[in-house]
């Protein structure tokens, strides 16, 4: 046998057995381009990683509104979940709505999920979604909380049926979800579960988030 060879393999060896093999987290990501009256005014980014059952969810929103060079509305969202087996764990965000700061800070208790918010400040029984909508099964559970101010949101979702979502490289086939109660809104989703579009009102208009760039599949990720 090759010594040199024999030399290498056995350091090799000795170097796997010291530093034992690290799995790597799998990832998926969204990002969505924020369009209001025909203006880009803004976008949201959703990040997800998964290490064995847990997955964090970390999202980004930034809206700048401006009128004749002057600031008519700005808002900025950092917000990071932790989710165990399709339940909610920790939450923690921070926002900035013009100057005024609103959050929500919240973990699973044995009797609940405890929230600390900017508007509410509580115990949450049963499984709540939150609203960053990046899973369809959000659509089943009847509490979503505010990532805003930790305010749970009594919500109703009905399927509407097929639609389409827009993107920067044109329209994507989609099933339109409606959503009512304390918000309003339309969900778009792939037929494989993917988060591709919304669409709300905004000051009179509507606004739309319009798919910007996609990797991997969140709600599979998220739900595996």
């Amino acid at each position: 046998m090759n010594r040199r060879r024999l030399l290498i393999g056995t350091g090799a060896s000795v170097f796997a057995a010291a530093y034992p093999s690290i799995s790597m987290a799998e990832k998926a990501q969204t990002s969505f381009k924020l369009i209001w009256r025909g203006l880009d005014v803004g976008y949201s980014k959703i990040r997800l990683s998964k290490q064995g059952k847990t997955v964090v969810a970390n999202i980004d929103v930034q809206i700048s509104v401006k009128i004749l060079n002057f600031d008519a509305f700005s808002y900025k969202l950092t917000n990071e979940e932790t989710w165990d087996s399709g339940i909610l764990i920790k939450l923690a965000s921070e926002t900035l709505v013009g100057k005024k700061k609103e959050f929500a800070r919240g973990k699973r208790t044995t009797k609940g999920f405890k929230i600390e918010g900017s508007k509410f400040s509580g115990l949450i029984k049963g499984n709540p979604a939150t609203t960053s909508y990046f899973s369809p099964d959000f659509l089943r559970r009847k509490i979503w909380i505010s990532t805003q101010d930790g305010d749970p949101l009594s919500v109703s979702t009905a399927k509407i049926g097929d639609d389409m979502a827009k993107s920067v490289s044109g329209d994507i086939p989609a099933i339109l979800w409606k959503v009512t109660g304390d918000l309003e809104l339309d969900l778009l989703y792939s037929k494989e579960g993917k988060w591709i579009g919304s669409r709300f009102n905004a000051g009179g208009s509507q606004a739309e988030f319009v798919l910007n760039s996609s990797s991997g599949n969140m709600h599979s990720l998220w739900k595996a």
